[in-house]
């Protein structure tokens, strides 16, 4: 959660966290080495896509 107390937080930021924190915990999010691989093939994919001619 947020540990800036001079900030709020509304419930909408409080659930998202929540749910980032269990995915975590439950092995659900990517790995870094995943998550880097992941990047580089949206990056990738949208050079690609600027090269196209309209």
């Amino acid at each position: 959660m947020k540990e800036n107390k001079e900030t709020t937080c509304t419930p909408c930021e409080e659930k998202f966290e929540r749910n980032i924190d269990a995915m975590v915990k439950e092995g659900e999010a990517p790995t870094a080495k995943e998550r880097q691989q992941r990047e580089q093939e949206v990056k990738s994919a949208f050079a690609e896509t600027a090269k196209e001619p309209k």
